[in-house]
């Protein structure tokens, strides 16, 4: 009858909608969405460098979290590429990394292109209190340059913390053989935003080399794929696991190290490639690079699909008219449709164990409260 089958699609639609969200609470610890960061700073400047043009010197300022800050840097462009240097000296200012909270170890410089992709540079280290120089290259024609704090050198997108931006009034010379400046909003995209800016319980032993793969094993620990259950695996998810465990490895040979001699070069070495291995497998895992991310949200797509195609079968299941089935014989056994209809009872069960899928247990007593009507009529 129309009102059954009406009674059956209100049912079914009401399942899906506690069906995939309770999938998306399951997921609630699972990976970032791409994030957008907007540096709201006043004079941020896009600079264009003209192919085999003048070097250009660039200004950079501090952020509002770092108003101290400041930098002077020179820029010219090279047949394939464009060359960034930064004297000795040409950084002051800036803090140790350490107090923007604990997850925050030390500094990277940022080329930012016009459309919020940014590429780490290199990381902004210090001898003492003073930064040391830097010279380093990008095959980027036109972007911006911004310094972050960061939790270790490899990391593949930004944080949103920013200390020091691109901020200058540079033009083209009297001959126009000068960066073409660009006016635009400055802002980029970053698959990391959330990190731990609480304070440090008690500073760590050891260089901070090594602290900064400490903490990228760490994070690449809690990161996306990397964070759920062992269970089935793609060959991408397994060869991500068996990134982080190599980097684990790498992390105790630098331990190892720093036990046997504090200041060897050994230290410094195994450090750095554990913190460079364990930003791969945490890139893979959030979805910064690769396909491992969209793979596994492939699987659990289909997995949900086929768990609403089984509870749509069940349902088409039911009698169409109650009225006419069979009675049951006064032998005491249940009949054929008692399993079925217990079956039916520990999915809708199942799924009001969980108070997002409370619409699909209420689409289920809308059938059952018009199958009695029906009866009663």
């Amino acid at each position: 009858m129309p009102s059954l089958e009406w009674a059956r699609r209100i049912g079914l639609l009401l399942i899906a909608l506690a069906v995939f969200p309770a999938a998306a609470q399951r997921r609630a610890d699972g990976p970032a969405q791409l994030s957008v960061i907007d540096v709201k700073e006043p004079n941020g400047q896009i600079l264009s460098y003209r192919f085999l043009g003048v070097s250009t010197d660039v200004r950079m300022r501090g952020t509002r979290r770092a108003p101290e800050a400041r930098a002077r840097l020179k820029i010219g462009s090279r047949p394939g590429f464009v060359e960034i240097d930064i004297n000795r000296g040409g950084i002051a200012g800036l803090e140790p990394a350490r107090r923007f909270g604990k997850d925050f170890l030390t500094y990277v410089l940022w080329a930012v292109s016009v459309d919020g992709r940014a590429a780490n540079l290199g990381e902004i280290t210090f001898d003492g209190q003073n930064p040391i120089s830097v010279n380093v290259t990008t095959p980027y024609q036109t972007f911006w340059l911004m310094v972050t704090a960061e939790p270790d050198y490899a990391v593949a997108d930004p944080s949103p913390l920013v200390t020091l931006y691109s901020a200058g009034e540079s033009a083209p010379d009297a001959q126009g053989k000068g960066a073409l400046a660009i006016r635009r909003p400055l802002f980029y995209y970053t698959h990391y935003p959330v990190y731990d800016a609480s304070a440090a319980a008690a500073a760590e032993a050891g260089p901070n080399e090594l602290l900064q793969a400490r903490k990228a094993v760490e994070l690449a620990s809690k990161a996306g794929v990397l964070s759920a259950k062992h269970g089935s695996l793609s060959k991408e998810e397994q060869q991500t696991r068996e990134a982080l465990d190599l980097a684990k490895a790498f992390l105790a040979q630098a331990e190892t190290a720093y036990q046997k001699d504090p200041k060897g070069n050994d230290v410094v070495q195994f450090a750095r490639t554990a913190a460079q291995i364990a930003e791969n497998a945490r890139a893979l895992a959030m979805g910064a690079v690769g396909g491992v991310l969209i793979r596994r949200l492939e699987g659990e797509l289909q997995a949900l699909q086929s768990e609403l195609g089984r509870l749509r079968s069940d349902a088409e299941k039911l009698p169409a008219d109650p009225a006419k089935t069979p009675p049951q014989k006064g032998t005491g056994e249940p009949s054929a449709a008692e399993p079925e209809a217990s079956g039916i009872g520990d999915k809708v069960a199942a799924l009001a164990s969980q108070p997002i899928a409370w619409f699909g247990l209420i689409g289920w007593i809308v059938v059952v409260l018009l199958l009695f009507r029906r009866r009663s009529a």
